[in-house]
This record gives C-alpha cells, structure tokens and sequence, in this order.
C-alpha cells in the first residue's frame, strides 16, 4: 500500500491544524458569507452527506408564498425502493411513523429538522444517529413512480416554515478571500509523468467495494465519508487549504462505494452507473466534489487544477474537458 511522504505528513498536519484553528477563530468555515445568510443555515450549508450516494434532484423546492397556497415544501431525490437512507449529520431522532399514511423519520440536525418520507425506519424516537449511519429504507413508491425520497427541512425551534434543503447537502457557491488568507506554506507542486494519471486502482490485496472498514479513515472535513488513509489525510489537508482561499472546506458528494451501494447506483441510474465491482470509488481513492469544482473554467476548478496534486489528488484524464467522459467534480488520489 502506498504511504504519503513524510514532507507530505507534515505538511497535512500543519495544514489542517492552522486551517481549522483559523475558521474557528473567525466564527466557522462560513463566516465569510455569513452577512448574505442566516446564521445557521451558514453553519450547516456545504456540510450534509446526501441521504443517497449520487444525488440526483428529480422536483425541485417550490415554496409557496403563502403556507396554505400549493407548492412543493422540500425536494424529492431519485432513490429505488428498498434503497437505505443515511443520516445526513450527528443528530437525534425527533420522530419515526406514519403521516398522512406514509411512513416518516424526522431528525434534528444542528438546529435544524429534517424529514424523509416514504422511510420505513430502523431507528427509533430519541435514538442519537452519526453521519451516514442508515436510518431507514425507501418503503415504497407512493411518492414518485420511479422511486424517490421526498427531503423537507425547517428551523427545529419554530413552527414549520419549510427552507431549500439542497444548499445544505451541496453548493456551488463560493467566494474569494483575499491572497493574503490563503496558506502560508503550500507543500511543493507535484512532479513527474505521474501528474494527472488515474489514481484509483487495486491495493491491500482487497477487492473493489469489498474494503473492510478498518481499513479506511473518516474524512474530518466531510463527515460520514471514509477513503484509504492517507487518501484522507492527504484531502483533509487539501480542504483546509480550499477553506483558506475560498471560505469553507470542500463539499464532498460521493467517496467510497461499497459493492451494495454499487449495485443500487447501477439499478438506479442505469448506464450512468458503473458496472458493480469495477467503480473507482470502490477503491476508496476517488471522490466527487461540488462548492464549484464540479464546474469547469470556475475559479474553483482552476485552483484544484493548480494545487490538488501538492495534496496527492489528481484530476485523471479521461474526467478531463478532453477526455473520455468529462467530469469535472470527480479527483483521484495518487501518492508518490
């Protein structure tokens, strides 16, 4: 299995330290915007795992302006019967049974409640839940045909006054900070015919999607996700550096895909979804990104294209605007 440098390991280690020293200094990793915001909408904007992996937003919010006028007070994402739902922070179980006859599991998260119907639930009222820990299954298709969980979210200390639940699973909003807050000391720009090659690959003697937890390391910066470990801290280290220069870490979509998950995304999504068991994500060493990298030509974008690679990241070339499927969020890890 390949390690990081030492330069390297010291390097992340500095990194993330003053980084996140800094943002807490500062009043958090979204005080920079927080004057165009609510102030904990802020905190937990950028932040949420999606309930599924590869989230995909089939009917959009719609808000209503009055409460009792038509509209759609949430958003519904594609999801397949059967299919588990994660928790999408730390938080508590408000509520798990049935409304209207459909089945709800409803969490407080930061402030903040969050609901998913049609869930059948697998915990209980009261019960704490970790980020990314299964908290229920899709029941059924009485929502959307095709399958879908409806997402709704509300201040938890107020009556419901439904909020767009999308800005706080991704974003591509980001702003500039000045040159003078990014990090003092970049480790040095990656050399060699290594750049830009594709990172994710067979290692451990393990299996693509068949890698055992303990194996794999939480990303600080993006909880309920796990990559090999010095995958991690090599992107923990790249995300305090994107924080300094941007105003908040990097939003992770989508990082390690067991085979299960593998096989669901390929019976949701069809010919989008790699075949099971030959994923990248499977390796634990790839990841899919918003905050405006998944963007090409966005100061964002350009700035992975400049510094990722110090990190160990690496955008491969088939993801590339000239490769064979252009896909501008998705990153590799590749050490040495």
């Amino acid at each position: 299995m390949k390690v990081i440098t030492s330069a390297l390991s010291a390097a992340v280690s500095v990194a993330i330290a003053s980084v996140f020293a800094a943002l807490i200094a500062v009043g958090g990793p979204h005080s920079a915007y927080a004057q165009n915001t609510d102030g904990a909408e802020v905190d937990a904007a950028h932040r949420w795992l999606t309930p599924v992996p590869g989230l995909q937003i089939v009917r959009a919010f719609d808000k209503p302006a009055q409460n009792w006028n038509a509209g759609h007070r949430g958003i519904d994402v594609a999801a397949a019967v059967g299919e588990s739902i994660r928790s999408p922070a730390a938080g508590t179980v408000r509520f798990v049974g049935k409304v209207a006859g459909k089945p709800v599991i409803s969490l407080e998260v930061g402030g903040y409640a969050v609901s998913f119907e049609p869930v059948a639930g697998t915990v209980r009222k009261g019960d704490q839940v970790a980020a990314g820990q299964v908290i229920g299954t899709v029941a059924d298709t009485s929502h959307c045909a095709d399958g879908c969980v409806h997402v709704g979210v509300w201040k938890a200390d107020r009556a419901k006054d439904y909020v767009n639940p999308a800005g706080f699973f991704v974003s591509d909003a980001s702003i500039l900070l000045p040159e003078a807050q990014a990090p003092d000391r970049l480790p040095a720009a990656a050399q060699g015919t290594s750049v830009g090659k594709s990172g994710a690959g067979a290692w451990g003697g393990y299996s693509n999607g068949r890698i055992p937890t303990v194996a794999l390391c939480p990303l600080r910066s993006a909880p309920g996700h796990r990559l090999r470990c010095d995958a991690a801290k090599g992107f923990d280290a790249l995300s305090a550096a994107f924080a300094q220069r941007f105003g908040h870490p990097i939003s992770v979509t989508d990082s390690y895909r067991d085979y299960q998950t593998q096989v669901t995304l390929k019976a949701r999504k069809g010919k989008w979804a790699a075949t099971p068991g030959r994923s990248n994500h499977g390796w634990a060493l790839a990841v899919d990104l918003g905050s405006g990298i998944n963007s090409f030509g966005t100061a964002q974008h350009k700035w992975m294209k400049a510094n990722a690679s110090r990190f160990g990241w690496v955008h491969p070339p088939w993801a590339q605007p000239s490769g064979s499927l252009p896909e501008p969020w998705h990153w590799e890890f590749r050490a040495g």
